[in-house]
């Protein structure tokens, strides 16, 4: 029996089937909701069965496409590693070159970078790695400059000299001292923190934490006497001594210590991206590689975690 089905139609649907939200979904994939839509369908046309149950309120996978799902995240998941493997072999990616010096902001110290570095270790042992810790403004600053080659952050508002590969995607959460009565409310809005000590991280140059500053503000959850902060580790310090609560990307629910509690919120719909970043003019060679490492690394890990 053969099905005329394409890479991008079973691309479409897993990463439908990982958000569960066409719209997010889209987005992950850069084409408008409508295109995704009409991928979909294809597929379930093609394939001769139902993949999801659709509502104006949510979307579902059908047990179809529960099954179909492992399956095909494992057929993309051997189509990237051929397609990687015949680039190398034909010479389509450089060598490791002698050293390669990487930046990597705190979030993604912890999994996606070793994950990265286990593949491009693999591949090119020579290679070596010089590896920094530092924060996005100084990681993109450093690209543009050619102190690192590459690096893994999160993608600014504007940049003219970086180029960026989306990798990642994170909600935000609340954040809440253990001790808060809304540490124990089964179910959260924003507008259960009426009343409550709200703070916010003022990180405009990252478009997703001046989104969460606007939709707080709007809810009337921030004034002009409230305390600003501007990176996370204070933002934890400030809920950990029940200063108040506040607004992050999930990955500090891994990082933070008893006193917090983290929570979704129904109505919190942000997201924040993880990219790969590299100035496309710089002849090192290991950049190439590294960045293809990455987006193997990260789609492996978003299946594990969905």
């Amino acid at each position: 029996m053969s099905y005329q089905i394409e890479f991008g139609n079973i691309r479409c649907f897993v990463v439908a089937a990982e958000e569960l939200h066409f719209r997010r979904a889209a987005i992950r994939l850069n084409m408008s909701q409508p295109t995704l839509s009409q991928q979909i369908r294809r597929l379930e046309d093609l394939m001769g069965v139902q993949l999801f149950i659709r509502s104006t309120r949510r979307v579902e996978l059908t047990r179809a496409g529960a099954s179909f799902l492992d399956h095909a995240r494992e057929i993309l998941s051997k189509i990237d590693d051929a397609i990687l493997n015949a680039k190398l072999e034909a010479g389509g990616l450089s060598p490791g070159g002698e050293e390669l010096i990487i930046g990597a902001i705190s979030p993604a110290t912890s999994r996606l970078l070793p994950a990265v570095l286990s593949r491009f270790r693999g591949r090119f042992p020579s290679t070596k790695l010089v590896i920094k810790e530092v924060d996005s403004i100084e990681l993109l600053r450093g690209i543009e400059r050619g102190d690192f080659h590459v690096g893994l952050m999160r993608p600014p508002s504007n940049s003219n000299l970086v180029r960026f590969r989306h990798l990642l995607s994170e909600r935000f959460v609340a954040v809440i001292p253990r001790q808060s009565i809304l540490a124990k409310k089964p179910v959260l809005r924003l507008s259960d923190f009426v009343g409550h000590s709200v703070f916010a991280l003022k990180r405009f140059e990252l478009s997703s934490f001046e989104t969460v500053w606007v939709q707080l503000s709007g809810a009337g959850l921030l004034t002009e006497n409230d305390i600003v902060v501007s990176d996370t580790t204070t933002a934890l310090a400030l809920v950990t001594a029940g200063v108040g609560s506040t607004f992050l990307p999930e990955w500090v629910a891994a990082v933070a210590n008893d006193s917090v509690v983290t929570r979704s919120v129904e109505d919190m719909s942000v997201e924040i991206s993880m990219a790969v970043g590299w100035n496309p003019d710089s002849p090192v060679p290991g950049i190439s590689p590294f960045v293809e490492f990455s987006t193997l690394a990260a789609q492996s890990l978003i299946s594990v975690r969905k």
